[in-house]
């Protein structure tokens, strides 16, 4: 008997689960959308040991969610969001001061910042040696709290594949996948 009601119990549990499931995916009504932010930087580079990472002053995104959820659907808002994440992030070349490429950063990371939050990783590159393009790989990091303020930058460790100093310019592509819910 106590088999019994204990296998009942796990099937009642499995079907509430479910049932959860599928109204969560109902109550999504508005379907997941991307927000890009593109921005060219002029970023001085100062690489003086290629084992530490060096901080960049803080990139200001500014992004205003709540107008761009609006943008997508008005009955929505700040308060329906239920998700967002880092979906994509490049950086590529533009000029520098004294002819160095994208190649002398061996390996980066790059946090995002809000006000009253600890700054969170959410993406990384590694072995860097192309000297056009920095493709970065997101983390699965949920960063919505983050996104509750229009206050929010970008921060890029940076370490040196070689000794060198330089003002590189450059352009960063970055893309939030945005979920909203009922």
């Amino acid at each position: 008997m106590k088999k019994l009601s204990l296998l009942a119990g796990l099937v009642l549990m499995l079907f509430l689960t479910s049932c959860r499931d599928i109204v969560n995916s109902v109550l999504d009504v508005l379907p997941s959308f991307e927000v890009p932010f593109t921005t060219q930087l002029e970023i001085p580079f100062a690489s003086v040991s290629t084992t530490s990472y060096t901080k960049t002053p803080d990139i200001p995104m500014n992004i205003d969610l709540d107008a761009k959820i609006k943008e997508n659907d008005p009955r929505f808002s700040i308060n329906n969001l239920k998700s967002v994440q880092l979906s994509s992030l490049s950086i590529d070349y533009v000029s520098s001061s004294l002819g160095n490429k994208l190649d002398v950063i061996k390996n980066a990371r790059i946090y995002l910042k809000a006000p009253n939050k600890e700054e969170i990783l959410i993406a990384t590159s590694y072995n860097n040696t192309n000297p056009d393009t920095k493709v970065f790989t997101p983390t699965d990091a949920d960063v919505l709290e983050y996104f509750r303020t229009n206050q929010n930058d970008l921060v890029i460790e940076i370490q040196g594949s070689r000794i060198t100093a330089d003002k590189i310019t450059m352009k960063l592509n970055t893309g939030f996948k945005v979920k909203v819910q009922l």
